[in-house]
């Protein structure tokens, strides 16, 4: 090898070995905090149409599956097949009303059996909101057990969706192994959130606009977190063909 050419580019080479890694690592921590607009939807907000919505430079959408132990959204499966075939990122949410463990883990079941034979790229969210009647503890405790079985049914890290102040004050550090969608309006980022180092949606408007739908709908921010990783969407698509196989195999009179 030429002795010049050694003495001038190895050292460059050199440099540029040390530098790629660094840049590498800096693109990954900007990927994991990219912003990705978003909604979530029910029935309140209507006939959608998530082809201008996705046009209006909306990415990504929650989509209300139920509530409770047996009331399904009323336009859960229309917002699911549109979200889908306009090419949205998409995932659902249930309304919890649990006031006891066993009827978090019934509450659960429920919502996994509405969503566990769809395909989904963002966590299934567990929206615990109304805490009226229940101590802290009691809350923590349902909310644990809620999402301990939603974990087991679907083979997949879920979500919190929280305000901020119960982030703080109610769940604190117990509920942190689960990414939190968090809900603080009129900031340009979420207060104080607990436990939590970071927020992985933030629903910044309860009163938006987008085009496509008629009326007030939530406004929100999603970063890499609060969608599925390759590992999960696997785990999700087995547990599709789980029941598919036991749909088909069911001997019905």
């Amino acid at each position: 090898m030429n002795r010049r050419f050694v003495s001038v580019f190895l050292p460059l080479i050199l440099i540029f070995s040390l530098v790629l890694p660094s840049c590498s690592a800096s693109a990954a921590a900007d990927s994991d905090s990219e912003k990705h607009r978003g909604i979530d939807v029910s029935v309140w907000q209507g006939d959608i149409d998530f082809e201008k919505v996705k046009n209006s430079g909306i990415e990504a959408v929650y989509i209300r599956a139920g509530e409770g132990s047996n009331i399904v959204d009323d336009r859960f499966e229309e917002n699911y097949k549109a979200a889908r075939d306009a090419g949205l990122e998409y995932g659902f949410y249930h309304y919890v009303t649990a006031r006891s463990v066993d009827e978090a883990i019934a509450q659960a079941d429920f919502f996994a059996g509405l969503i566990e034979s769809k395909p989904y790229t963002m966590r299934a969210a567990m929206d615990f909101e109304n805490l009226s009647g229940l101590s802290d503890d009691e809350a923590v405790k349902i909310a644990g057990a809620y999402l301990e079985r939603l974990n087991e049914r679907l083979g997949h890290t879920p979500a919190v969706y929280s305000d901020a102040y119960d982030a703080e004050s109610v769940w604190k550090s117990n509920l942190t192994a689960y990414p939190l969608w968090v809900a603080d309006y009129g900031v340009r980022e979420p207060g104080d959130i607990g436990g939590w180092k970071d927020w992985s949606g933030f629903q910044y408007d309860d009163k938006g606009s987008v085009s496509g739908i008629s009326g007030h709908v939530d406004l929100d921010y999603f970063k890499g977190a609060i969608f599925l990783t390759d590992k999960e969407k696997s785990a999700t698509k087995k547990i599709r063909r789980s029941v598919a196989v036991d749909s088909d195999s069911c001997s019905c009179d």
